[in-house]
C-alpha cells in the first residue's frame, strides 16, 4: 500500500498540474517550463544542424532554468521530425529546429506533405550558414566573370553536384545559372560529401555548399571558391568576393536554422521561448562556438521570422515549378 505521505504528495502534484492547465496563458508562461523541453532536430546526430542545435540547447537550458534535450528525428527531407512536432502538445515543451527545406521548399516539392507551414508558430531565427560556389581546380577561371564566359562558350558541357534533387544546394546553383546565363547539367548525390569528393577529383565542375565545408579544400588548392552568396564579405574568408560586389545583387542566399513550435502554443510561452533563445544565441560563448563551426548566430523577433519564411517560400516556389521537381 502506498504510504500516506506519498498519496498526499501525489494529490498536491495533480492539483498543481490541474491549476496550471486552468491558469491564464500569462501565468502558464511564468511557470514554463514545467518539465524538460525537447528540441527536435530533423537531421542525424553529428551533422551541422545537430551540432549547432546542441550548442544553442546548452545555453538555452541556462536561460529557461530547466533541461533542454536534443532529440534527433532524421529522415525524409526533415518531414519525420516536422510531422512529430506539428502533432505535439502545443505547450512549448516540444520545439523544432527547422531549415529552409522544412518550410520553404518542401511545401513546393511534395504534393502530399503531411504538414503545412500553418502547423507551426515561429519562435525565432537561430543560425545563418554562409554559402559559396566552388569549381574544380583545373577549370580555367578564377573570377565569376571568367567562369561565366567559359561556361557560355561551352553550352551544356559543364555540370554541378548537389546534395540531391530539390536540395538547397541544387536550387541555389540553379538560381546562379539563371542569373549568369550558364546552364549546367545537374548531378545529384546523396548528401554533399560525395559531391565534394568528386569536385576535388575533377569529376564534377561546380558545387554550392556551406562556406565552412568548402574552405579547407580551397585553402589546400584542391578546389577553387569563386564567390560567396553573402551580401557582404565574410570575416571567415575576407579575401573571397561576393556575387553582390560582382554586380549580381539578387544572388544572396544562405542556409538558415530557426526555432518553431506547434501552431496553437500560447503567445506568452512563444514570447518566453523567443526571449530565452535570443539571450542564449547572443551569449559570447555561443557566438564564438558557432563561429568556429563556420556559422553565424542570428536572432529575430517572431514576426520577423514569420515574414522571412513567407518571403523565402515565395522566392523558391517559381524556381521549383520551372524545374519541374516533384518528389512524391
Amino acid at each position: 500500500m502506498m504510504p500516506a505521505v506519498t498519496r498526499r504528495t501525489a494529490i498536491r502534484m495533480a492539483s498543481a498540474a490541474a491549476a496550471l492547465v486552468a491558469a491564464p496563458a500569462g501565468l502558464r508562461a511564468q511557470a514554463f517550463p514545467t518539465r524538460p523541453v525537447s528540441l527536435v532536430v530533423p537531421y542525424a546526430a553529428g551533422g551541422p544542424t545537430d551540432v549547432a542545435s546542441r550548442v544553442i540547447a546548452e545555453q538555452l537550458r541556462v536561460e529557461l532554468g530547466g533541461p533542454v534535450v536534443v532529440e534527433n528525428r532524421p529522415g525524409a527531407s526533415t518531414i519525420i521530425g516536422a510531422q512529430a512536432v506539428a502533432a505535439a502538445p502545443p505547450d512549448g515543451h516540444t520545439i523544432l529546429m527547422v531549415t529552409t527545406t522544412t518550410l520553404c521548399t518542401n511545401p513546393h516539392l511534395y504534393r502530399h506533405l503531411p504538414y503545412k507551414a500553418e502547423d507551426f508558430a515561429p519562435v525565432g531565427m537561430a543560425v545563418r550558414v554562409p554559402l559559396a560556389v566552388a569549381i574544380r581546380s583545373t577549370l580555367p577561371a578564377t573570377t565569376i566573370e571568367e567562369f561565366r564566359r567559359y561556361a557560355q562558350s561551352r553550352p551544356g558541357t559543364l555540370n554541378y553536384g548537389s546534395a540531391g534533387t530539390g536540395a538547397n544546394s541544387q536550387l541555389v546553383n540553379e538560381l546562379m545559372n539563371a542569373r549568369l546565363g550558364t546552364p549546367m547539367t545537374h548531378v545529384p548525390y546523396r548528401g554533399t560529401a560525395l559531391a565534394l569528393k568528386d569536385l576535388a577529383s575533377g569529376h564534377v565542375d561546380a558545387l554550392v555548399d556551406a562556406l565552412a565545408t568548402l574552405l579547407p579544400l580551397h585553402q589546400a588548392g584542391q578546389i577553387r571558391i569563386l564567390a560567396t552568396f553573402e551580401d557582404t564579405r565574410t570575416p571567415v574568408a575576407p579575401d573571397l568576393p561576393t556575387f553582390v560586389e560582382a554586380g549580381y545583387p539578387d544572388l544572396v542566399a544562405f542556409t538558415w536554422f530557426a526555432l518553431m513550435a506547434p501552431a496553437a502554443t500560447p503567445v506568452p510561452i512563444l514570447d518566453r521561448l523567443n526571449e530565452a533563445a535570443t539571450r542564449a544565441i547572443q551569449t559570447g560563448g555561443v557566438q564564438r562556438r558557432l563561429s568556429e563551426l563556420g556559422f553565424t548566430g542570428q536572432t529575430s523577433s517572431r514576426a520577423e521570422l514569420a515574414s522571412y519564411i513567407r518571403s523565402e517560400s515565395e522566392r523558391w516556389a517559381p524556381l521549383i515549378k520551372r524545374l519541374g521537381i516533384v518528389l512524391d
